[in-house]
């Protein structure tokens, strides 16, 4: 007997072939039969008339690491669809902690995570697999691959040290990662944008992509820039590639603020001419043309250079103060800001504090905050810094669509979210979060398949699962093919979409009938089952 039979779907397999109408039976947390017609007696029949049959998507980048461990139902992930998710992107990750650096490692991830001095005190992860482990101790939603962190690394054995590190201080480092990797993580991710990413020279790249490489790993870069150095940045990411033949990933490939529209097309032409010179390197992107960041990202370099703690205490210096506001006006040598453009205070939207006399600024642009502190928008930035002890999540709006659609359409773009999984209840329900937490694959398949007709159904399926499941080696997953995982998303192709939105982004989708992972129904229509199958993944070996 078998466990469900989908009876009668539209199957879109995941490899780009056109679909086709047939059952498929499920036995544990295998896809074990495909066929015309099944006839096995089941425990479970789903209707799927009518309906499209996917394999679950992955989402190729994402940050639910920092919200599972709070609410492992993950609903604004599941009920998009996403079955399986890679985490521990753009640098951060919750562990591994070093006893001698925990303050400052503390301090870095501020950009990412509002942490509780109660957080803060039991934030003590040896490994990032350790984090995860507890995070998933009572099952999840949908599985994690996980990646680790460079920049958690980096500080652990470094602090914000702006220099190479010694031969000591490289081997400590190294041997972080291998035991991450030894656990069966997927790879390394950087954030050359942040510190201490920023600080990284070719030479400390390279040894750790060598060992990212012996286990045949994926070395993902969120890129120091993507604005006016966006093209110098993909050429960075390329060398990289060149130098050390690991496998690249481009993280949410785009061209932010209106002065570098268009330039992703270069982009684009770089990476096909390295991958057609055989090197490994890919990209993802989000269906979106905001992007969402830290308040700390419009403090001027010099500022934080020593990290966030002590930026803050910095900014509390009269004279340092105007210093920065100065800059922030008027720019300064090799460093863009959005600040200077007329509007910029109304293109960024503060998402998330930590205090409460500040919490009636969420959902706020810095030009509404700012006439209420009765101070220009520049103070407006610092006070908040100070306040919030540099941990503050903001939207900022900087893109425009005709970009995206030119990196959507390519044919090794994948999707993923940038996002957390969230709920509509709960403590995960508060702040103004960006809306592709919620609605990033619906709005795929809703505006960008149906609506606009930019990729084909087959297309957006593959790039939403079996490309990233490739691009990351998942095995077997991302296509509904027998002896696969049971990870399935069926969906309403004439109804799916977004419903979140910049306004009210706390909503989760429409046109999502069902999901499965490793054989279990986790989304029953317009319900969840209570059923927690998600696993943390390991990467297959040899």
């Amino acid at each position: 007997m078998l466990d469900i039979v989908i009876k009668n779907g539209t199957i879109i397999d995941g490899t780009g072939k056109k679909g086709y109408v047939a059952d498929v039976g499920i036995k544990g947390e295998y896809i074990c039969k495909i066929h015309d017609e099944i006839k096995d007696e089941a425990k479970e029949y789903i209707d799927a008339k009518g309906f499209i049959v996917s394999p679950g998507f992955i989402d190729a980048h994402g940050h639910s690491d920092f919200t599972i461990f709070i609410n492992n139902f993950g609903e604004s992930k599941i009920r998009q669809g996403i079955t399986t998710e890679v985490v521990g992107n753009c640098g951060f990750t919750a562990g591994p902690i070093t006893a001698e650096h925990k303050d400052d490692q503390l301090q870095y991830l501020a950009n990412t995570i509002v942490l509780s001095d109660e957080m803060r005190e039991k934030w003590n992860w040896e490994s990032q697999k350790s984090f995860l482990d507890y995070s998933s101790r009572n099952g999840m939603s949908f599985n994690l691959a996980p990646l680790v962190g460079h920049g958690m690394i980096r500080v652990g054995v470094m602090g914000f040290e702006q220099r190479r590190p010694t031969h000591d201080e490289m081997d400590r480092m190294k041997a972080l990662l291998k035991h991450e990797l030894d656990n069966g993580f997927y790879g390394l991710s950087t954030a050359f944008q942040y510190e201490p990413g920023n600080f990284m020279e070719m030479d400390e790249i390279a040894e750790l992509c060598k060992l990212v490489k012996e286990y045949d790993g994926i070395y993902t870069i969120h890129m120091r820039d993507e604005g006016k150095d966006l093209i110098p940045c993909v050429k960075h990411a390329i060398a990289i590639a060149r130098k050390t033949r690991a496998r690249i990933q481009i993280s949410h490939l785009k061209a932010t603020y209106k002065p570098n529209w268009g330039k992703v097309n270069e982009a684009i032409a770089l990476i096909d001419d390295a991958y057609n010179d055989g090197l490994d390197v890919g990209f993802d992107v989000y269906p979106y043309t905001a992007f969402g960041s830290g308040l700390i990202d419009l403090v001027p370099p010099w500022a934080k250079k020593d990290g966030p703690k002590e930026m803050v205490n910095l900014l509390k210096d009269e004279k340092a103060r105007r210093r920065a506001v100065m800059d922030m006006k008027d720019g300064i040598k090799d460093w863009e800001t959005i600040m200077i453009c007329d509007d910029w205070d109304e293109c960024v939207k503060i998402a998330l504090l930590k205090s409460e006399k500040n919490k009636k600024y969420e959902g706020m642009t810095i030009k509404e905050i700012a006439k209420d502190m009765q101070c220009s928008p520049y103070e407006a930035v610092i006070q908040l810094l100070i306040d919030e002890d540099a941990a503050v999540k903001c939207i900022y709006f900087a893109m425009c669509e005709e970009d995206l659609i030119n990196i959507m359409r390519h044919c090794r773009a994948c999707f993923g979210t940038d996002g957390r999984a969230c709920a509509t209840y709960g403590e995960l329900s508060k702040g103004s979060v960006h809306p592709r937490y919620y609605g990033t694959y619906p709005r795929i398949f809703g505006r960008y398949v149906r609506e606009k007709k930019v990729l084909t159904l087959e297309e957006a399926v593959k790039k939403s699962t079996s490309l990233p499941a490739e691009r990351f080696h998942i095995h077997r997953r991302g296509a509904v093919k027998e002896g696969y995982f049971a990870d399935i998303t069926i969906f309403d192709q004439d109804k799916i979409i977004d419903t979140a939105t910049f306004k009210n982004p706390h909503q989760y989708p429409q046109g999502i009938e069902h999901v499965i992972v490793n054989g279990k129904v986790v989304i029953n229509r317009d319900a969840h089952t209570g059923r927690l199958p998600g696993v943390v993944l390991q990467k297959k070996t040899g």
